[in-house]
């Protein structure tokens, strides 16, 4: 006697109820409710751990201060200036972007209202919420040796045993502050006062040439370039701009010191220097509404609060805040990582440069370090995955139904 066949509405009920225990598990896992508020978040990676640190702890904050509302956070993590091109072709969509530094906020409107003639951003709402500054990174002993104070020494320096790095201008944040930061230095000027004859400048085109032919290595990431800085060592890689939180993260893990003797330490330039400061932005887009912004500007004074804040501090990061840097718990807080025995300095005197807002002069900052960089090397390249999470309960339910899928379509070919 044969099998019972099972009737296919009954394969089919069961597809309809895992789609539907799928829906509830969804709900569940993000406490979903009809009248919750998503706020979308587009950020870099530099602060992930420090935001990831904090996130967890907005949704019940919000929901204090608004009762009967509700929020969820939704992060994308992407590089600047991939960030900024990913909202400028549609792909992404925020509420809220934090690119790692203030410099790309003019450059992103210049170039969204050239494309879609109107302003994207509020230039009056955008305010900084960690900050660390581009610093030069070296070790002890060269430093000592060299007693080097000023981005104009690179140029002195390049005639003897400089051996420099920083990251690509295309790709990366710092490295496209430390270009423009070595036009400055050519040029004699502040960055907001560089122009695009400046950028077109045989003499300062010949300056950087000169520092650029002395470069070991470009790389996509920062962070990845610290870590090869301890790597090769005092012989291998010398002098390397970057962020004064990595010269932080590189002293405490203590390979730099067990490997060499010693540690590699911040030098601030006499001449000022840019700040990475992570602003906060909320997108002035079609996409964003009423509720979504109203989430936006909670959001930025939770992060901007003096705990949230104070909970940067142990990740490198100075307070963005600068209502609160007097506050004694904070000065505390700060001496414990800002200090000598990190390579850095808790008290930085030097000029803070201003950011340039010509959006065509920041739009070819890039095609200057393209024609001026070392062309022999090869770039490194890091490898930093930013992957989809999915939950245990989420995943069973659609493997569930995609098998009944394929049973129900190979019954239907065994009847004809």
């Amino acid at each position: 006697m044969g099998k019972r066949k099972v009737p296919t509405f009954i394969f089919i009920a069961i597809l309809v109820v895992s789609i539907i225990v799928l829906d509830v598990v969804r709900q569940a896992q993000f406490r979903g409710d009809k009248d919750e508020i998503v706020l979308s978040v587009l950020y870099t990676s530099e602060k992930k751990g420090w935001i990831n640190s904090i996130a967890p702890e907005f949704p019940e904050w919000f929901s204090e201060r608004n009762l009967g509302m509700s929020v969820r956070l939704e992060f994308e993590v992407l590089g600047t200036r991939t960030s900024m091109l990913s909202i400028l072709s549609g792909e992404s969509k925020p509420v809220v972007w934090s690119p790692a530094a203030s410099v790309w906020v003019p450059l992103f409107d210049w170039s969204w209202e050239k494309k879609f003639g109107n302003h994207i951003i509020d230039f009056d709402q955008v305010k900084p919420l960690v900050a660390s500054p581009i610093i030069l990174g070296t070790w002890e002993s060269y430093r000592d040796e060299n007693n080097f104070t000023k981005w104009a020494d690179l140029y002195d320096l390049a005639n003897s045993e400089l051996k420099l790095a920083h990251t690509s201008a295309q790709e990366s944040n710092s490295g496209y502050m430390a270009v423009l930061l070595e036009i400055t230095a050519a040029s004699g000027k502040e960055p907001d006062q560089i122009t695009m004859t400046d950028l077109q400048n045989t003499t300062i085109h010949d300056w950087m040439e000169k520092v650029e032919s002395t470069a070991v290595l470009y790389g996509s990431s920062t962070g990845f370039l610290a870590k090869q800085a301890v790597q090769l060592g005092p012989s291998g890689l010398n002098v390397m701009i970057l962020y004064e939180n990595l010269i932080i993260e590189t002293a405490k893990d203590g390979e730099a010191f067990a490997k060499w003797g010693e540690n590699i330490v911040a030098v601030y330039p006499e001449e000022g220097t840019l700040w990475s400061d992570h602003p906060f932005v909320i997108l002035n887009a079609s996409w964003v509404t009423p509720e979504e912004q109203f989430a936006a500007t909670e959001f930025e004074t939770f992060l901007l609060s003096k705990e949230t804040q104070k909970q940067a501090i142990p990740f490198g990061f100075r307070p963005g805040n600068e209502t609160i840097v007097n506050d004694t718990d904070i000065i505390a807080e700060m001496e414990q990582v800002f200090k000598s025995e990190n390579g850095v300095a808790l008290d930085i005197t030097i000029p803070k440069f201003s950011v340039p807002t010509d959006g065509e002069v920041l739009d070819r900052i890039p095609d200057v370090w393209l024609k001026t960089r070392a062309t022999t090397l090869e770039k490194d390249e890091d490898a930093e995955y930013f992957q989809l999470g999915y939950e245990f309960l989420t995943v069973v339910p659609i493997v569930f139904g995609a098998l009944l899928i394929l049973i129900i379509f190979k019954r239907k070919r065994r009847v004809k």
